[in-house]
């Protein structure tokens, strides 16, 4: 199934401790013409979460509610919580904003995958420089026990092997690098996507006269 969109789709994913929640907050103050959609998840609030800004946060029974009235694009349950991505995001007719930013894991992403057309989506994943590296950033954050961090250390392992199904695979060792590079890349992709647009057009022309 393809699901017509007026603006292009940008996933970023990646094993929780490596970043992809910073980066895509950085891209967005980059690059003013990128709305985040902003998840559903049924996990309590941490401090330093604000609802409607970080998540929106509801009860369980809340959330099946909305997944029955396919509220959502896609859904997933991590560590006994769930998440899901709202369509309303996409269907928001603004003149300003040419990209929908998607901060999920690589469930999400292949769910949005199946839903929408290759060419409106560009997605990234992001690598941590190490495992051990990843299970710093993780004690780092202060919002696991031991447990919990070696049971994210567990699931991030498995979430890595899924990379190849991304098109651009970043190693985020410098979290300003990294932006950059994910700001060339849309950029390049924007090109690419004009250049073709008006060779179609000259095609027309020449095949057509």
């Amino acid at each position: 199934m393809n699901i017509e969109t007026k603006n292009k789709l940008i996933i970023i994913s990646s094993p929780s401790g490596a970043g992809k929640t910073t980066l895509c907050k950085l891209l967005i103050k980059k690059m003013k013409y990128i709305s985040l959609s902003i998840s559903y998840t049924s996990r309590n609030k941490r401090l330093n979460e604000i609802h409607g800004k970080d998540y929106y946060f509801v009860t369980k029974n809340k959330f099946m509610e909305l997944k029955e009235k396919n509220f959502f694009i896609e859904t997933a349950k991590n560590f006994n919580n769930f998440y899901g991505s709202p369509y309303n995001i996409i269907k928001r007719n603004n003149k300003n904003i040419r990209y929908i930013l998607f901060d999920i894991d690589w469930k999400g992403a292949r769910k949005i995958r199946q839903n929408y057309k290759k060419e409106d989506i560009i997605d990234f994943f992001i690598l941590p420089p190490s495992r051990l590296e990843l299970k710093r950033r993780l004690i780092k954050r202060g919002t696991d026990n031991n447990k919990e961090i070696n049971l994210r250390l567990s699931y991030a392992i498995q979430e890595m092997k899924h990379y190849r199904e991304y098109k651009y695979v970043l190693i985020n060792e410098n979290v300003q690098n990294t932006i950059n590079d994910i700001k060339k890349i849309i950029e390049y992709n924007e090109i690419i996507s004009v250049k073709k647009k008006l060779l179609n057009k000259k095609l027309k022309k020449i095949i057509n006269f």
